[in-house]
């Protein structure tokens, strides 16, 4: 038997899911449906959300199938200027069933209609951070864990818009499935293949935050601070040819002080050693810009705090060569 919770509790597994994947959720309306107001550094967005239990439904019921009943909506909001989501929640496997709202703007008076996902699609889902699904009207249905939340609002009428061209679908099931989502080659040249890019570095950015994250247990390893203030960084930018989103490659800052590591104000040597360039301070100082640089320095640990997998450790060749590209040199590191 499915889990049924109330609307109010649905709300809370939204905005915390949002949290955890990295953005701030302010409540603007807390009756259904559901209007939240979503801040990131680099983009704001107000969402209108629908949202209801993911359950077997009546019978006869296809145990492969949970599904959402549709209830107490007459019709669906659109409004310029907001996104509008049409969700499930499955308490027992902790995901999201996002469905395409643009199927299901007509008039539902006197009508209760369930939109269905398979069971599969959300533990896939569950597993892999999303994955992909076509219903028999060639709607996509995105199923989502609540870490990567961020990325399906931003990039949500794209990825259900894949439904009708088929091989832009194929690199969608690509990246829901590979470790390391493909390169879009195939694609044509153009809008298209942009779309698609920009929808592959959404889900690897989702999948590098939640691993480095969870590697640090969400601690800044540099001043040990959590407080939700936390950022996946990488060490060698990811733009970079030897940029990539392996575990190693990454470190958990804090905002201050994943600022302060990419203006190479403070570095941290081969011995996982915190320092403080000396020369960036002294230069500060000349320009009176070092107000609270005492206080700053006080937030740092002598030694990074360090996953408990070796092997999650930040290596330490990435380690010289990220900061050599932030004004570093290699004897500053050893």
């Amino acid at each position: 038997m499915a889990v049924r919770l109330k609307k109010a509790v649905l709300l809370e597994r939204m905005v915390a899911g949002l949290r955890l994947s990295g953005w701030n959720a302010a409540v603007l309306r807390a009756e259904h449906p559901f209007e939240v107001s979503l801040v990131h550094p680099e983009l704001c967005l107000v969402v209108i959300c629908y949202i209801w239990n993911l359950t077997y439904g009546g019978k006869p019921r296809n145990p492969n199938e949970l599904r959402i009943q549709i209830t107490g909506i007459d019709q669906f909001q659109v409004r310029e200027g907001a996104k509008t989501l049409l969700l499930g929640w499955s308490e027992e496997e902790q995901v999201f069933a996002g469905f395409d709202v643009t199927k299901h703007l007509l008039s539902m008076k006197g009508r209760s209609p369930s939109l269905q996902v398979r069971i599969e699609t959300l533990r896939q889902a569950k597993e892999k951070g999303f994955f992909p699904q076509i219903r028999a009207n060639e709607e996509i249905v995105i199923a989502f864990r609540p870490d990567f939340f961020a990325a399906y609002v931003q990039e949500m009428e794209e990825m259900h818009r894949t439904a009708q061209q088929p091989l832009e679908l194929e690199h969608l099931f690509s990246m829901a499935r590979a470790e390391r989502p493909p390169q879009i080659v195939d694609v044509p040249a153009g809008p298209r293949r942009s779309v698609l890019a920009r929808i592959n570095r959404k889900v690897r950015d989702a999948r590098f935050r939640k691993n480095v994250l969870a590697a640090y247990e969400y601690r800044c390893a540099v001043s040990g601070i959590q407080l939700e203030l936390v950022e996946a960084a990488h060490l060698i930018p990811v733009e970079h040819e030897r940029g990539t989103d392996e575990l190693k490659n990454g470190i958990c800052l804090s905002a201050l002080h994943h600022r302060a590591f990419d203006l190479g104000l403070i570095g941290i040597k081969k011995d996982y050693s915190v320092i403080i360039n000396q020369r960036r301070l002294q230069e500060l100082r000349r320009t009176g810009w070092d107000g609270g640089a005492e206080k700053f320095q006080s937030t740092l640990r002598d030694q990074i705090l360090l996953p408990a997998r070796r092997d999650h450790y930040p290596d330490p060749e990435y380690l010289v060569f990220g900061q050599f590209l932030r004004g570093w040199s290699e004897k500053d590191l050893t």
